[in-house]
C-alpha cells in the first residue's frame, strides 16, 4: 500500500530518478541521476560518503555528535519523574533511533577508515553500513514530525533545553552528520522503514490505550489520564484519535520524507566516475552485496 502510494506520488511529472528508486534496492549505490549501469555511470563511494576525509577531523565531529546525542538522552531519563514509562512517547523512542544513527555513523567511520576500500565492504562492514543507512532514514524524518506533532499538538508553554532538543533541535544535528559531514543520500524505497517505525508505534500507542496500562505522569481523574498523548486518546476521543493516526501515516509522513530526499540531493555527492562498462561491471560485481535489501 505504501509503495503504491509512492509510485503515484511520482508518477505524474516527477524525475526519473525517484520512478528508479522505487523500483531499485533499497540502498542502491547507482546513482538515479545517471542510471546507465552497463553502459557508463557513477556509483556512490561508500568510503568517501560514509567515512569523508580528512578523517581525523569528521570522526571527531561526529564523536562530538553522538555524545551530544547520548548525553541528552541521558538527561532526559535522569530527570524523568517515571524512568520506567519514558520508552511510551514517541519523542523518546524517536531519540533512542537518533542516538543510534550516531553510534553507527561513528562506527561506520572508523571502520571504514582501516579497511579502506570498497573491495572489504562484505559481511560485517556492509550491515554496519546499511543500519547506519536505514537509522538516518528513519531518524531524521522522524524528529521532523515529532517535533511538528509537539509543537502543533502537545506543547503546553513550558520549555526545557532538554525539550527544546528532543523536538527540534536533534534535526541539526541530524542534518550536520548526515548531509554534509557524510552526504548520505536518501532512497524513496527507504520511505518503507520510517513508515514501518510510526506505524509500530502507533499500534503501540493503540494496545497501551485499551490494556490499561495507565500513564503514570497524568493526574487520577484527568479524561485522558490513560493516554500517552492527549491529542491521541483512544478511549475517550477515538474519532480525533484516528484522524491524527492517518493524517501522519497518510499525509505528513510522505511529505516530510520527500523533502528530506531533496535535501539530500542538495550537496554533490560523493562518487566513483565509471568510463567503460568494464569498469562499471567491477565496480557493479564490489558493490552489489550493498544493493540487496
Amino acid at each position: 500500500l505504501h509503495l503504491n502510494l509512492l509510485r503515484t506520488m511520482v508518477s505524474c511529472g516527477c524525475c526519473s530518478s525517484m520512478r528508479h528508486e522505487l523500483y531499485s534496492p533499497m540502498f542502491d549505490t547507482v546513482e538515479p541521476s545517471s542510471v546507465k549501469i552497463k553502459t557508463g555511470s557513477q556509483v556512490l563511494d561508500i568510503v568517501a560518503t560514509f567515512s569523508p576525509r580528512p578523517r581525523w577531523f569528521y570522526i571527531l565531529a561526529k564523536m562530538f555528535l553522538a555524545a551530544w546525542a547520548i548525553a541528552i538522552m541521558h538527561s532526559s531519563i535522569a530527570t524523568y519523574e517515571n524512568p520506567s514509562f519514558w520508552l511510551a512517547y514517541l519523542t523518546n523512542q524517536g531519540w533512542v533511533f537518533t542516538v543510534a544513527y550516531f553510534f553507527c555513523s561513528l562506527l561506520s567511520a572508523l571502520y571504514l577508515a582501516k579497511r579502506g576500500t570498497m573491495d572489504n565492504l562484505q559481511g560485517c562492514g556492509g550491515l554496519l553500513v546499511k543500519s547506519t543507512w536505514a537509522l538516518f532514514a528513519i531518524a531524521l524524518p522522524a524528529e521532523i514530525v515529532i517535533a511538528i506533532l509537539f509543537w502543533v499538538l502537545e506543547f503546553k508553554g513550558n520549555l526545557t533545553y532538554v525539550s527544546v532538543m528532543t523536538h527540534g533541535g536533534g534535526i541539526f544535528l541530524l542534518v550536520f552528520d548526515g548531509f554534509i559531514f557524510s552526504r548520505i543520500p536518501l532512497r524513496m524505497k527507504q520511505f518503507l522503514l520510517f513508515e514501518t517505525f510510526s506505524s509500530f508505534y502507533i499500534l503501540w500507542n493503540i494496545i497501551h490505550a485499551f490494556s490499561g496500562i495507565g500513564n503514570p505522569n497524568t493526574e487520577e481523574g484527568v479524561d485522558d489520564d490513560d493516554a500517552i498523548y492527549g491529542s491521541m486518546n483512544w478511549n475517550n476521543d477515538p474519532g480525533s484519535a484516528g484522524i491524527v493516526a492517518v493524517s501522519t501515516l497518510v499525509v505528513l509522513n510522505p511529505i516530510v520524507f520527500l523533502v528530506c530526499r531533496c535535501a539530500s540531493r542538495i550537496l554533490p555527492k560523493r562518487l566513483l566516475n565509471i568510463i567503460s562498462s568494464d569498469e562499471v561491471d567491477d565496480t557493479y560485481d564490489n558493490v552489489e552485496s550493498m544493493e540487496t535489501v
